[in-house]
């Protein structure tokens, strides 16, 4: 049998008296795409922030490739290979957009604070290849011509291609993506789709946080539907198409 690259098990969470969370329990396999859906409080959120390790949970564990990381901090969980973007672009304004790239590179550095003051041969090889990479990524997103240009002189669209770009370069086995296609005409909804797609066929494992099912559907293996903090249905996109109380509840269709 297969260990999944992650299991949540059991997760609860409360804020006061709400309860986000309750008794969550799923797997994500290898090179899979799982998508999450609901309406807003139903609790995605706060599910990805628990398994990136920005909150904790009340109880319950969470499994990365057989091994548990329910205490874990952050910053180890994306060391190990876990990624995650979020609702709101997240780019550095000052910085261009190769070098917001190469940010994503951090994880992978052992550079020690003399060194890098003083300039060793060492850090310039791995600047080189850090930006060699960061490079590459961007011929892989189509924005190779805009390495030079400041943040602020490109779309928004590319603002979350940047944003992937940059998660990319942190080489992650699991990828979280907190609602992708938001702001987003068609056309680049369907640019940025199809990006996701090539990185599930790359090998990574990919949860996605999105309100357009037509287009998550085309590309996930599996979705989620989260209603107050609970799911009330997974399965593949066909099976949560036709469950009558996904229609009910989520798509506001009534028999």
């Amino acid at each position: 049998m297969k260990i999944p690259v992650l299991e949540v098990r059991n997760l609860n969470k409360n804020f006061g008296g709400l309860k986000a969370l309750r008794a969550l329990s799923f797997t994500l396999g290898k090179g899979r795409i799982k998508s999450f859906m609901g309406p807003n409080g139903a609790g995605k959120t706060t599910l990805f922030d628990i398994i990136s390790g920005l909150e904790s949970a009340d109880s319950g564990n969470i499994y990365y490739k057989g091994s548990e990381i329910t205490k874990m901090a952050a910053e180890k969980r994306a060391r190990i290979g876990m990624s995650r973007t979020f609702q709101t672009t997240q780019v550095f304004e000052r910085l261009n957009v190769v070098e917001n790239i190469m940010v994503g590179c951090y994880t992978k550095t052992n550079v020690r604070f003399v060194p890098a003051g003083l300039w060793f041969p060492s850090i310039y090889r791995e600047e080189h290849r850090n930006m060699q990479e960061a490079f590459d990524i961007l011929e892989f997103l189509g924005m190779y011509d805009k390495a030079g240009r400041r943040v602020s002189q490109v779309s928004y669209m590319e603002r979350k291609l940047i944003e992937l770009g940059r998660t990319m370069a942190m080489e992650p086995d699991l990828l979280l993506l907190d609602e992708p296609f938001g702001g987003l005409n068609l056309k680049e909804m369907k640019i940025i789709s199809e990006k996701i797609g090539l990185l599930r066929d790359k090998g990574i494992s990919i949860a996605i946080i999105d309100h357009h099912f037509d287009l998550i559907s085309d590309n996930s293996d599996e979705v989620v539907v989260l209603s107050h903090g609970e799911i009330i249905a997974q399965g593949s996109p066909y099976d949560i198409r036709m469950n009558k109380r996904v229609i009910s509840e989520y798509f506001g269709v009534r028999d």
